[in-house]
């Protein structure tokens, strides 16, 4: 697989670009962790205040995310049509709106307001999460370098930061309104100061310097309008097989949070603090490989990266997972971790490369998943019932070495 990489600059960008437009990717990021794992970090108070069953939080979790499944089908046509700096202060602002409303309904005790807060939650989350991909496939486009896995390390530290903020608060008895409300409206504040550190024409807004004839052929005269554009991203073959790595990428992602440390638990009886180091030594790798791995693609290039990041992935599943021994499925889940790391940041950039339809083809993407992340815990949970928690992750690592046989035609449609 020859690979052309992305080491020379495409194209030269517009006036104003350089490091305070990518410091401001970073801010984005970062803010979008600390965001959405804010909530995260007090599920059990709302649980909890709430009086729900676990499927009932799960119900709730459902509904107010179809807000993102909305979201997600028309980012890209906003993304266009606002530009990124608009568009950003919209998701923001959607964002911040709908935790504020989530945080009050916890108060209150009203199951119906917090699934509305969720609904604005998530769609702007969702159109944030677009924006996010867009200007950071372009930024990276016109580095000499490799910097898309360190923009989502900046994703994973902002995570890390709200957790262990959230923990703290959760164990000073801080109400959890003043901590969602507060924390909503300092990340929007966060937000607005990085919009204006970005340059009046963001690199995500350039649409020229294209270089997928498959797209040039889709623009034609240039009569497509944003919303052909949308509809003609659900038609390519190059976006649907990244949208199914990406699915594999991001289920195995998301396993390890809902599962690694219940399968730890059941399987060898240790107390829930100790399971807890699963997903944390997880994370960890992630963040040091996302540090580390812009060396590997520069070195391999993005497809022999990308099929590597697929199969030690799936090895962590199968140690993590077949493992005799509590210390060795930890050691599985820092395999899992180092090689989860760079797949979805290798994926944004190759459904980025062309900045003509850079906005749709990550709606599709993001879209996706979201689709089938409904669908993938629940599977694991009922097929757990039969075979204990470890096993039932071991599909995951089939799934993984199976997209790589995607790979390939991946290569040949991007021309690498």
């Amino acid at each position: 697989m020859s690979e052309r990489d992305y080491r020379e600059p495409s194209a030269v960008g517009p006036p104003g670009h350089g490091m305070r437009e990518r410091s401001a990717v970073y801010g984005f990021f970062i803010i979008m962790g600390i965001g959405t794992s804010a909530w995260i970090s007090r599920l059990p108070t709302v649980k909890a205040s709430l009086g729900l069953q676990p499927s009932g939080l799960a119900l709730m979790t459902i509904l107010g995310g179809c807000g993102a499944l909305v979201g997600m089908l028309i980012s890209g046509v906003l993304t266009d049509r606002l530009g990124v700096r608009r568009a950003m202060l919209l998701a923001a602002s959607t964002w911040c709106l709908g935790m504020i409303i989530a945080a009050l309904a916890v108060t209150l005790r009203s199951v119906p307001g917090v699934v509305l807060g969720l609904l604005f939650n998530s769609a702007g989350i969702s159109l944030w999460g677009t924006v996010n991909t867009v200007e950071a496939g372009a930024v990276e486009r016109f580095s000499s370098r490799s910097i898309m896995p360190r923009f989502h390390a900046s994703y994973s530290l902002g995570m890390f930061l709200a957790l262990g903020l959230g923990s703290l608060l959760s164990h000073l008895g801080v109400a959890i309104s003043a901590h969602l409300a507060v924390n909503a409206l300092v990340s929007l504040a966060l937000v607005v100061a990085c919009v204006l550190l970005c340059p009046a024409q963001p690199l995500g807004d350039c649409k020229g310097g294209a270089d997928d004839e498959r797209s040039d052929r889709q623009e034609g005269s240039g009569q497509l309008t944003a919303f052909g554009k949308q509809l003609a991203a659900w038609g390519d073959a190059l976006v649907l097989m990244l949208a199914l790595i990406n699915v594999a990428l991001e289920a195995s992602e998301g396993a390890v949070n809902d599962w690694s440390g219940i399968g730890l638990v059941d399987a060898f009886g240790v107390p829930e603090s100790q399971a807890g180091l699963a997903p944390t030594i997880f994370a960890a790798a992630m963040i040091v490989s996302r540090l580390l791995g812009t060396h590997l693609i520069e070195g391999l290039g993005n497809m022999r990266s990308l099929v590597l990041t697929l199969l030690v992935s799936a090895l962590g599943i199968l140690v993590y997972a077949l493992s005799p021994s509590f210390v060795l499925s930890l050691v599985g889940t820092g395999i899992w971790g180092v090689g989860a790391a760079l797949g979805v940041p290798i994926v944004t950039t190759l459904a980025t490369k062309d900045p003509a339809v850079a906005a749709q083809r990550a709606s599709v993407i993001s879209t996706a998943y979201y689709g089938v992340s409904w669908i993938i815990p629940p599977a694991i949970g009922f097929l757990a019932d039969h075979t204990g928690v470890r096993p039932a992750l071991l599909p995951l690592a089939f799934l993984l070495a199976a997209v790589t046989l995607l790979v390939p035609p991946v290569s040949r449609l991007t021309r690498e």
